[in-house]
């Protein structure tokens, strides 16, 4: 499929007239009179393939110019793990620190009437494909299987954005006139037909349509396995557990994916495949399932701070530094107050989990030769423009092939790799009172290893409580800037402990203090969802805000 049969005079017609979703407006512009109708346009299998493609969005790890612009990696200032600082998407602030209102927009209002958008193209392609001429029947079932995964991914998200105690309305046909005054289904409802569909889905037998995994040249497309992926993390954000246990198991059973070893395992430093993971080197692995190809560009741009050339609009808080053990595996919590006071000031203070040198740039630090200082004169210093707010700032997806061309860059951004699959497996079993299974310690001694970390230490993770404090922090470490650590929060019902109070940066010897950064107020159950746009609110009156706005 060429870009002129893409962008065919129908094709980009058609599109135009298939954005109209959202609002009462929306719903009611008429197409031009002079537009091309269905009966003009679904002719030929590529008119099929421009409908499609219209269909289609992947979350991009940073700043992109795709609606709806979701960066996961820019995500993480929305828990504890970051704070935003750019000039742009600010309204990461506003929901971080809890003084968002319905008025606040930008990712609020982007996500629904976007997703909102692509779902209704999604019920268009599915109600007209049967209309087009095709050579071969499984293209056509491949394309509606493509379509139905599109169409329950957009549901998935939007539940998991707007409705997470109230739920959302379920679109699964083009809606006209006054089936656009929707009001909200119930979660319970929501997650029975976003089951059903996967379900569906995954019981498709016929490679040529839906096979487990598509081939390396065709990974974009839609699949078992990611249907499955899809399916075990939607049950396992409502806690249902036994469902998101077994997509889980029927992924690991399937003996695809495995963890990324580099090439040089055998002689690495400890850490260093966790590292290459996420390096062009190692971006073609078989943890990898669901990814977004270039969705790292303008990562180094984005994240280095004004002194490499960047931006530095997300900064690591203290916090999410002191959640890395130490190299022998001991939490900064067990130890002492005297000693931890010691890691706290100084990270290095000992040698740490490897992966927070692969994660995070430390005072002191010197990356692409460049010595980071964020405590004495110079561009690094906190409080300039450009530098980082905390002292700290992400290591993580930075690669040299991009400092000559920080805005640019193919890096690929994980969605889903096998690591999550792994630990998604352990949080089942031990939220179902299964945390004696031996798979527990064995997916969590399998990532620890390869990260260079020692075996979980059985004599301190002894009970379903303390177990399930060493996955929690696993998980946190493991799938750092990953966009996981929002989901957690809310699904682990923490967001009243660690989205209140001050958030603090890198230890300030010149002050003898922690840098103070903001104070948070985020109060739940009401940040567990977004406001939906103003202009839905007003226009729709059988739809109201979510719980608690």
């Amino acid at each position: 499929m060429n870009w002129k049969q893409i962008f065919s005079k129908k094709g980009i017609l058609l599109f135009a007239s298939s954005i109209s979703l959202c609002s009462c407006t929306d719903f009611l512009t008429r197409d031009h009179p002079t537009g091309v109708t269905d009966d003009d346009f679904w002719k030929t299998t590529d008119e099929c393939n421009a409908a499609l493609g219209a269909c289609q969005y992947w979350p991009h790890g940073t700043m992109h110019y795709t609606s709806p612009y979701i960066c996961w990696i820019h995500m993480e200032a929305l828990t504890d793990n970051a704070y935003w600082s750019g000039n742009y998407q600010t309204e990461i602030v506003n929901f971080a620190n809890g003084s968002a209102t319905t008025a606040t927009g930008g990712y609020a209002d982007n996500i629904w009437i976007n997703y909102y958008q692509l779902i209704r193209r999604c019920n268009r392609f599915l109600e007209h494909v049967d209309e087009a001429y095709f050579v071969d029947e499984a293209e056509r079932e491949r394309m509606r299987a493509e379509a139905r995964t599109y169409r329950a991914w957009y549901h998935m998200q939007l539940l998991l954005y707007y409705g997470k105690h109230d739920g959302i309305p379920i679109v699964d046909k083009s809606l006209n006139g006054d089936e656009i005054y929707g009001s909200r289904n119930t979660v319970e409802e929501c997650l029975n037909f976003i089951n059903s569909e996967l379900d569906d889905l995954i019981a498709i037998t016929d490679d040529d349509v839906y096979p487990f995994i598509w081939d390396e040249n065709r990974r974009g497309r839609m699949c078992r396995a990611y249907a499955l992926v899809l399916k075990m993390d939607l049950n396992l954000q409502f806690k249902n557990y036994e469902l998101a246990k077994q997509a889980a198991k029927a992924i690991i059973d399937e003996g695809v994916f495995e963890l990324h070893y580099a090439a040089n395992a055998a002689t690495e430093k400890p850490g260093e495949s966790y590292t290459n993971m996420f390096s062009y080197s190692g971006q073609q692995n078989k943890e990898r399932i669901m990814f977004t190809n270039s969705g790292c560009a303008e990562v180094f741009g984005r994240n280095v701070p004004i002194s490499l050339g960047g931006q530095g609009v997300a900064s690591i808080l203290k916090s999410f530094v002191d959640t890395y053990e130490t190299a022998d595996g001991k939490a900064l919590e067990y130890m002492t107050k005297e000693e931890r006071i010691k890691f706290e000031q100084n990270p290095n203070y000992r040698p740490r989990d490897p992966r927070m040198y692969a994660t995070v740039v430390l005072p002191g630090d010197t990356i692409f030769d460049h010595h980071f200082e964020p405590f004495a004169d110079g561009p690094d210093l906190i409080g300039k423009v450009g530098a980082s707010r905390t002292g700290y700032f992400l290591k993580k997806y930075l690669c040299e092939e991009d400092r000559t061309h920080p805005y640019g860059g193919s890096l690929y951004f994980p969605l889903y790799r096998y690591a999550e699959v792994l630990l998604d497996y352990v949080e089942c079993l031990v939220e179902t009172g299964d945390w004696q299974n031996p798979d527990v310690e064995k997916y969590l001694n399998m990532i620890r290893k390869r990260a260079g970390m020692p075996n979980m230490d059985k004599s301190i993770y002894n009970s379903q409580e303390k177990v399930r404090e060493l996955y929690r922090r696993e998980r946190r470490v493991e799938l750092a800037f990953e966009g996981k650590r929002y989901w957690d929060i809310r699904r682990w019902e923490i967001g009243n402990e660690v989205m209140s109070g001050p958030i603090y940066g890198a230890y300030d010897p010149r002050k003898e203090d922690f840098v103070v950064v903001e104070e948070r107020n985020c109060s739940f159950p009401k940040y567990d969802s977004w406001p939906i746009p103003l202009t839905e609110e007003t226009a729709n009156p059988n739809i109201d805000q979510p719980t608690g706005w």
